[in-house]
């Protein structure tokens, strides 16, 4: 716990090094024809931690969002808690052709993924309470960019390609805390039969947002997995759990926590996580948003 408050002060000092060359934001007015219009900020970003959460940002937006995780904190000083280990980075790149529509754009180092998503508003909670939550809808194709050997002796081009669907309910509860739920299923086209693994999963996701002072939050996402099929699973996948600091200014926003998933792709985290953050699996990691 001490490494990780300390990892977390670094950060900090990071964070308002860099708030010190943004414009402060402007407050939100209250005035009453408004009223019927979508809540504010519910969330910083899109993306709460490994997850999306229902944020879309407003037509014809750009953003870039950097995805870091060390190694596990298992190993000590020897590599400086994971810092130094051997690290997975992922680079996504997203565009808002609506309000209500986001596409984007993502490459994962690890298992050299490339994947192409797409996010869609249902609906958008308002400041009267007409409409009391949101309701996204978020879909993933990723292909696998490594060699053909990967893949096995009876190598096709579909073993290459993986799927996440995902839907997303949040509400923000006052101007302090948002919460968010969801189900998800995710699917490989390809698995090893010998290590037992499973074509299929379905996950339930809760998460949330706690404001601490001004736009500095307090984040946590859970995630735990079933599979759909009935049968037994040599090494079924962990539950996943993270949590962390949260800093947003005008055209940024920065995220630093622990977790257990080092994989930065959700069909990886959900069916093959075999870490446990209760059991001290931990690595440490950071998000950077910008947007243009």
């Amino acid at each position: 716990m001490k490494r990780f408050i300390l990892f977390i002060a670094v950060f900090v000092i990071f964070y308002y090094f860099s708030n010190a060359q943004e414009e402060v934001k402007t407050e939100e007015t209250t005035v009453t024809d408004v009223k019927d219009k979508p809540v504010k900020s519910p969330f910083e970003t899109s993306v709460l931690i490994d997850f999306p959460t229902t944020v879309i940002p407003s037509k014809g937006s750009f953003q870039l969002l950097i995805h870091h995780r060390f190694g596990t904190i298992n190993n000590g000083i020897s590599d400086i808690y994971g810092i130094y280990a051997p690290s997975n980075i992922k680079m996504t790149f997203d565009y808002s052709l609506f309000d209500f529509l986001q596409v984007g754009f993502s490459s994962e180092k690890n298992n050299k993924i490339q994947e192409i998503h797409g996010k869609l508003n249902v609906l958008t909670q308002t400041r009267s309470g007409s409409i009391p939550v949101s309701v996204s809808l978020y879909s993933m194709a990723g292909i696998g960019a490594r060699s053909e050997d990967f893949y096995g002796k009876t190598y096709k081009f579909i073993n290459r390609l993986s799927l996440f669907e995902q839907l997303i309910i949040s509400r923000k509860f006052s101007e302090r805390l948002s919460l968010l739920t969801g189900a998800s299923w995710s699917h490989y086209n390809a698995v090893s039969y010998d290590k037992g693994e499973k074509h299929d999963h379905v996950g339930i996701h809760v998460g949330g947002r706690c404001k601490i002072w001004s736009e500095n939050s307090f984040i946590f996402e859970y995630t735990y997995p079933f599979k759909i099929v009935p049968s037994e699973e040599l090494n079924p996948p962990k539950p996943g759990f993270s949590a962390g600091l949260e800093f947003g200014t005008s055209t940024h926003g920065f995220q630093v926590f622990a977790s257990n998933y080092q994989e930065l792709n959700p069909v990886q985290n959900i069916s093959r996580t075999q870490s446990d953050f209760f059991k001290g699996d931990i690595l440490l990691g950071f998000n950077i948003t910008i947007r243009f």
